[in-house]
């Protein structure tokens, strides 16, 4: 998993914590959320351990980004952001994980198996903020439905525009520096989330995709 918390005594005792578990470990340790965008898609972290305060207000692209990875975030909430708005907001950006950072380490060590079997992990305050606002008329305005192509992230799109200009795997691996190994796996990945089964249908969507009547 990866770290973001900007306080590093904090950081330190949530790596102590973690890495106590026989079935965890620390891939990488940030401060701030882009660092920690490109250290999870280099390191493969499965899981995201972050501050609220570093995702909310103007990081809120950042991390839809980085919850289109294949990366899970649990946000960490401290008293003074208890704001329901906030909470809908990170939630609707992909986290599936919200719980107080001032949570036991056990349930700490629980949310993020919860999330690394793909599970959702909200702390039952949090959850019931959120049936409360969703109940009262509040909720923001939905957000723009997603284009296929927007459930990649950059690099991923990057290679998809590649393969629909009839690029090859190697030829790919050249032109953006990249290992062969990497290319098949922003492939394979791509694939999967777009749910096609071959090139072939990944060149068609992404060339619809970048139409001007997409």
């Amino acid at each position: 998993m990866l770290l973001c918390e900007d306080r590093e005594v904090f950081r330190t005792g949530l790596r102590v914590v973690l890495e106590a578990e026989p079935d965890m470990a620390v891939v990488a340790e940030t401060a701030h959320l882009p660092e920690a965008l490109e250290a999870a898609e280099g390191e493969g972290a499965v899981v995201v351990v972050v501050r609220q305060g570093l995702v909310a207000g103007d990081a809120l692209p950042l991390l839809r980004t980085l919850c289109r990875q294949n990366t899970a975030v649990l946000v960490l909430a401290e008293p003074e952001t208890d704001s329901e708005h906030e909470l809908v907001e990170i939630l609707r950006a992909g986290v599936r994980g919200y719980l107080p950072r001032r949570s036991g380490a056990q349930r700490l060590v629980d949310g993020v198996r919860a999330l690394a079997r793909d599970e959702a992990a909200l702390d039952s305050a949090a959850t019931s903020h959120l049936v409360r606002h969703l109940t009262t008329g509040s909720q923001p305005r939905s957000a723009p439905e997603l284009r296929p192509l927007d459930r990649l992230t950059d690099r991923q799109r990057e290679v998809a525009e590649l393969v629909a200009q009839g690029l090859s795997n190697e030829e790919i691996a050249g032109r953006l520096f990249l290992s062969l190994a990497t290319v098949k796996s922003h492939l394979t990945t791509s694939m999967r989330r777009l749910s096609v089964r071959s090139r072939t249908e990944l060149a068609i969507l992404v060339t619809r995709g970048n139409s001007p009547a997409a």
